[in-house]
């Protein structure tokens, strides 16, 4: 019995491929946006003029005599419709030492903020010749929305309230809370911190600015050198405001909300004689009040008298602190002054006057049996020498032919009247 043939097995035919393999590259190469950052993100300090852009590669077939090109670029904003800037006509001849090459887009194309995809043609001939070739795009982020804008920003957090030495001396570093829900937070935005002894919206550099946040959510602290606290010496409260910044630079217009904590900072033993309130002394009682000369409303004078342990350079600094009752009851936060003054050897040789001349804010608020308290400080290089005592010197406007209260009559410099 013969065996059966062994069948052939049949040849499958070759699989086609499901695509066509990787894409060819491109002729161009991506253009370079020169000051946009590792992630595409333009900072705002470059939205105000055009848009720097480098090719950085020759290509294949430049301009000749007789052949021109033009390049344009494209505007992609992603869920609009693509714009071209316009067309630069592109030096003839060209070569390679003309690269990197410098475009520009207008600054007028950066308005709003975008995510924009951006690319370039080359055309051959004109610029809207279908002889072209483009290249991959490159991607970046204008960004000219504030963190937190659109709201009134809550006050800071202060961990503790007073804030004491003893508070001070255990913590290096306070942890000031930061309301974490506004609008827009990303990461990398920053806090800056504004202290201040007085309760008046800051207007120079902040205090402090925070590390960039890592997160978008969830509470935020900002650590804050214990130190901070200890330059106000003699101070009552301390102050404190923030602004937010985004990693673009944009900055909120708006200041929050005052954050206020009381302070209990150990300061200097009082060594210098306390200051005075010359304009008080032609009164009985040692009183500023409508007859004082010249009138407490052009302003008022304190007086540090000479010292021997006062040198020629050093640093004198007058605190003055409102009462709403003599001499020391109810102090008033927004009644704060801070003057200062370099000492001058011959010209002080008899003493120095400050002037309180912010009188509408610090003097007319003290209106019946209010107290005012002044002192100084004084710091030789930077260090801290020494205090006075304090002097309190009473206020009364009251007019003496003002009627019976609830109605008093107060003087000042528009004319005797009632004051809400």
């Amino acid at each position: 019995m013969s065996s059966p043939k062994a069948s052939k097995p049949k040849a499958s035919k070759p699989s086609s491929p499901k695509s066509a393999g990787p894409k060819a590259p491109k002729i161009l190469q991506v253009p370079t946006i020169v000051d946009a950052l590792p992630d595409g993100l333009v900072p705002v300090q470059f939205y105000f003029a055009d848009l720097k852009i480098d090719i950085e590669t020759p290509w294949a077939f430049l301009p000749t005599p007789g052949r021109d090109q033009y390049l344009v670029l494209e505007w992609n904003v992603r869920g609009a419709r693509p714009t071209d800037a316009p067309p630069i006509l592109l030096p003839n001849p060209m070569t390679a030492a003309d690269f990197p090459y410098r475009v520009t887009i207008p600054q007028a194309f950066m308005l709003n903020s975008a995510v924009v995809d951006i690319r370039y043609r080359v055309h051959n001939g004109t610029p809207n010749s279908p002889s072209d070739d483009s290249s991959d795009i490159v991607t970046i982020t204008i960004d000219r929305d504030a963190p937190g804008s659109g709201a009134l920003l809550p006050p800071a957090i202060f961990p503790v309230d007073p804030i004491t030495e003893a508070y001070l001396n255990a913590n290096p570093q306070v942890p000031m809370e930061i309301p974490g829900n506004y609008l827009d937070r990303k990461v990398g935005d920053q806090i800056l911190l504004y202290f201040s002894d007085m309760d008046l919206l800051p207007t120079g550099m902040p205090t402090l600015v925070s590390l960039p946040l890592t997160s978008a959510n969830g509470r935020i602290f900002v650590d804050v050198p214990n130190e901070v606290f200890r330059r106000f010496p003699g101070a009552l409260w301390l102050f404190c405001f923030y602004r937010l910044r985004d990693r673009a630079g944009n900055v909120n217009p708006q200041f929050s909300q005052v954050a206020r904590v009381r302070l209990q900072i150990d300061i200097l033993e009082p060594i210098y004689n306390r200051p005075s309130f010359p304009q008080s002394n032609a009164h009985p009682n040692k009183y500023l009040t409508c007859s004082t000369q010249p009138p407490i409303w052009f302003g008022v004078e304190v007086f540090i008298p000479p010292s021997t342990d006062i040198r020629h350079g050093d640093l004198v600094t007058l605190r003055f602190q409102g009462y709403r009752q003599y001499p020391d009851v109810d102090p008033d936060p927004s009644i704060v002054e801070t003057l200062i003054h370099y000492w001058d050897g011959v010209a002080d040789a008899a003493g120095y006057a400050f002037w309180i001349r912010d009188v509408e804010r610090l003097i007319r608020p003290l209106k019946e049996n209010a107290g005012g308290e002044a002192s100084y400080f004084v710091s030789r290089a930077g260090v801290d020498i020494g205090r006075s005592t304090s002097r309190f010197v009473q206020f009364d406007r009251v007019v003496p032919t003002s009627p019976a209260p609830p109605d008093p009559i107060y003087c000042w410099i528009d004319g005797n009247g009632p004051e809400d």
